[in-house]
């Protein structure tokens, strides 16, 4: 049995987390805007873009992993050397994803090739280094108490984190400032957080030290070897828990500012749009205040699972999620005209009033926390019963499966949305001549805000009603039904406490009584 976690070393690693959660949400939350309201690529593009970039982290996943397994180990494990590596080429590939390439061009064509080869680099980068930091979440620890304390610091970092990250890189750069300096903002915001990332991920390669350090594990690349941990029930169970709270949360980052601005606050925006003004940061203050009450809730999930289990804890969280959806759903919208102009400033004389906002925004996260955390803290007890039942270690082939899958749950859930919202009419920004403005002014200036240079930027003023129709259905119903599947799921999750300890003294005496270890995987619902 290993020994206890120390606090320094649970602190070590969980910075590792800073990145896993900050770039996911400043990737969710602004990418999808930015590429349809700054760059300007139709909404079908942004679509493919993600669907077709997502598919391809996935699928180089299953080599990183049996790389990392095949690994000698060193002053640096087996996994940390690749996250000390691949920082600052990440650094790099970061500030080139938010790039302004409407600064460069106003082909589409063009624009959605640079995007694509810079995503396809990114994304590279980014497998070489979260492949190796989950493996080795699995690595600090062979204790059930340990693991799940170690997990809780990680993910209480990767909230945080996230909460900086929905707050702050929206306030240095968005759609209305892009329309100023043109796109700017977004490389000042990209070189910030970028750095913030690479330094975090530094320090943990540098000072995190694991406790279990296994041999290397050379296995043959083979779709029969990757898809090899499916044989496992309870493996197939914690991912349908994974990609469920992955995609859920997909969605709803994706889509949570343009909820806000073109359906719940469509008149602010369009007031606003129009005159250069301010207004009340509404959509990121009720987000920021979800993952601050996300990371409050952990120690409640906590105490759930000792006094149940991790399967009663998701489906106890799915539920308050999905109850806050409904009442997010059934949220009236302004209705033009209620907006005011004041001092320069926007604000709403209908509508929900923000206090209300910001209590439901809240209450969601209490409802994501559960659902994002058990699956984060099952890894290793997963990877423990795989040890059990194949005889060999190799957290690398697990987390390259489950990163593939979980990519291409989080690439469906990213596509359909904006998918649906190429053929209901939405809005993206667009950029043509001066001649092509001249010609359809009236036309332009009805939908548009215009700015004149070189080339016209128009930006939408609002979204047709059908696209808001589908907005809202968007991140609200898509979610739930999500959510109800993993439930489902979760309710065969029969891993606890007892159990894990008793598979990792099996695992550390693997010739002791075969009819205890066949009882064991017998109980889990394995097939022997």
């Amino acid at each position: 049995m290993t020994q206890k976690v120390s606090l320094k070393n649970k602190l070590a690693f969980a910075t590792g987390d800073i990145f896993g959660g900050g770039s996911f949400n400043v990737i969710n939350f602004l990418f999808t805007g930015f590429l349809s309201l700054v760059v300007g690529l139709p909404m079908l593009w942004v679509s493919l873009i993600l669907l077709l970039t997502k598919v391809f982290d996935g699928i180089i996943d299953p080599f990183i992993g049996a790389v990392t397994d095949a690994t000698q180990p060193n002053k640096f494990g087996k996994r940390r050397k690749y996250v000390l590596i691949f920082a600052p080429i990440m650094f790099v590939c970061f500030i080139l994803l938010f790039f302004p390439w409407n600064m460069i061009t106003t082909s589409v064509p063009l624009k959605v090739i640079f995007v694509i080869i810079v995503y396809l680099m990114y994304a590279t980068a980014q497998s070489f280094i979260l492949i190796p930091y989950y493996s080795l979440s699995s690595e600090m620890t062979d204790d059930f108490d340990q693991r799940n304390s170690v997990n809780a610091v990680r993910v209480a970092f990767s909230i945080l984190s996230s909460l900086v990250c929905v707050a702050v890189p929206g306030m240095i750069a968005n759609p209305s400032q892009a329309s100023i300096d043109g796109g700017v903002c977004y490389v000042v915001m990209s070189v910030i957080f970028g750095g913030l990332f690479m330094i975090s991920l530094i320090c943990c390669a540098l000072f995190t030290r694991e406790q279990v350090v296994t041999p290397p594990v050379k296995r043959k690349v083979s779709l029969k070897e990757f898809f090899k941990p499916l044989k496992l029930k309870t493996y197939r169970t914690y991912l349908g828990m994974q990609l469920c709270a992955s995609m859920a949360m997909a969605i709803i980052s994706s889509f949570i500012f343009i909820f806000f601005d073109f359906y719940l606050r469509q008149d602010t925006y369009l007031v606003a749009t129009l005159n250069g003004a301010s207004r009340f940061p509404i959509a990121t203050v009720a987000a920021a205040c979800m993952f601050v009450v996300q990371a409050g809730a952990l120690p409640f999930y906590l105490w759930l699972i000792k006094k149940t289990n991790k399967k009663t804890a998701y489906v106890v969280s799915a539920l308050i999620w999905s109850i806050i959806l409904v009442v997010l759903l059934l949220l009236p919208a302004e209705t033009k005209g209620s907006a005011v102009l004041e001092n320069n400033s926007v604000s709403t004389t209908s509508g929900v009033p923000n206090w209300l906002i910001i209590i439901i925004g809240s209450a969601l996260g209490v409802g994501v926390c559960g659902v994002v955390y058990v699956p984060h803290s099952s890894v290793g007890d997963v990877a423990n019963v795989g040890q059990l039942y194949f005889g060999e270690r190799t957290e690398g082939a697990f987390s390259g499966l489950t990163n593939f899958l979980n990519t291409t749950a989080q690439a469906i859930g990213l596509a359909i949305p904006p998918f649906v919202m190429g053929f209901v009419g939405y809005l993206e920004t667009t950029y043509v001549s001066v001649q092509e403005y001249t010609a359809q002014q009236a036309y332009f200036d009805s939908l548009y805000k215009a700015t004149v240079g070189q080339n016209v930027q128009l930006v939408p003023l609002a979204q047709p009603e059908g696209a808001q129709i589908a907005i809202k259905l968007t991140i609200t119903v898509l979610p739930i039904a999500i959510l109800i599947v993993g439930s489902l799921l979760a309710r065969n999750y029969r891993l606890t406490r007892q159990s894990q300890q008793q598979i990792v003294q099996l695992c550390q005496n693997p010739d002791q009584d075969q009819e205890q270890k066949k009882a064991l995987l017998q109980y889990l619902g394995e097939k022997i």
